[in-house]
């Protein structure tokens, strides 16, 4: 038996049996961990074993992982990984369940790699971590324009160094607003310089933890390969 089409709020379901040319039946229950485990039971009334797929998105892995505790054979499939027809151009989850299930019985669907919950941890740290990176990146970059619209620049071309601290630690405006508005911008950098910091030596106790370390140390090998980059490449 196979099914179905995962949404955030819904799953729509479409099943047939390994010998049957239709599908079965076709039918949406509500994404909660109750009624999907109230329809899985009432299947396994009927079936034996029961293998299902639905297509990797922002749901992320919680229903791969519960249905797999319930005795579910779950797989994953990429989108960009399932055979297009021309037909396929009207999309409905009531289509891409009916399809997902008819695919799957032919053997023609192949699954991602699912990872551990403690490799989506680490996974989700890293991303956070990156977004910090972005976001002070561009944080900095509101503090220079700000201070260019007043025509204060400094002397030299190299910033975010000791001097460049220092001549940004000596700025001081008249206008009280001013001095309020440079004081946000400011504080926001050196608030966000600190958080990378922190994330980054996490990122280094985990890299020098199990079961990381030793991947992680070999991919350092290579020219370019930093502590981020190399915990990135093992997950």
């Amino acid at each position: 038996m196979q099914f179905a089409e995962n949404k955030k709020e819904t799953i729509q379901i479409a099943y047939l049996t390994s010998n049957s040319k239709e599908i079965l039946k076709e039918q949406q229950i509500k994404h909660e961990e109750v009624l999907i485990k109230k329809f899985i039971n009432r299947l396994k009334l009927e079936w034996n074993e029961i293998h299902c797929c639905y297509e990797a998105g922002v749901t992320g892995y919680p229903l791969y992982r519960y249905l797999k505790s319930l005795g579910v054979n779950c797989i994953l499939v990429a989108p960009g990984k399932i055979p297009r027809q021309s037909s396929d151009k009207i999309k409905t989850d009531k289509r891409d369940a009916i399809k997902l299930a008819r695919l799957m019985r032919s053997g023609e669907l192949e699954s991602i790699h699912v990872p551990s919950e403690e490799d989506e941890a680490v996974r989700d740290y890293l991303r956070s971590r990156d977004s910090l990176r972005l976001d002070l990146g561009r944080n900095r970059q509101r503090l220079m324009k700000f201070l260019l619209r007043k025509d204060i620049k400094y002397s030299t071309t190299k910033y975010w160094t000791v001097s460049h601290y220092k001549w940004l630690n000596n700025l001081h405006f008249n206008n009280e607003i001013l001095q309020e508005t440079f004081n946000d911008y400011y504080s926001r950098v050196r608030v966000q310089e600190e958080n990378l910091k922190a994330m980054d030596k996490k990122i280094q106790e985990i890299a020098e933890s199990e079961p990381y370390r030793e991947k992680v140390g070999i991919l350092r090998c290579f020219r370019g390969v930093d502590l981020f980059n190399g915990n990135v490449l093992t997950l």
